[in-house]
């Protein structure tokens, strides 16, 4: 599937998982709403799923996963 995914919906998926991370302080199981993600697509978050880094609940909220738990600090440095 990667090959087939524009640059732009993986910068989104990370962009919005760095969103969920965040508004949980890294910890898991902390549910964020999607539509409170300023420009967050499905598309970006289907990719994101599909990557192991969000887990959704119903098609309106998303927590991370442990691989997203995980990249997101070494995507900040």
């Amino acid at each position: 599937m990667a090959s087939r995914v524009r640059q732009s919906t993986r910068d989104l998926a990370r962009y919005v998982t760095r969103a969920v991370y965040e508004f949980a302080d890294g910890q898991p199981r902390r549910w964020r709403t999607l539509s409170t993600i300023p420009g967050a697509t499905a598309a970006s978050v289907l990719y994101a799923v599909d990557q192991g880094w969000l887990e959704l609940e119903g098609a309106h909220s998303a927590c991370l996963t442990e691989e997203g738990r995980r990249i997101m600090p070494k995507e900040a440095n």
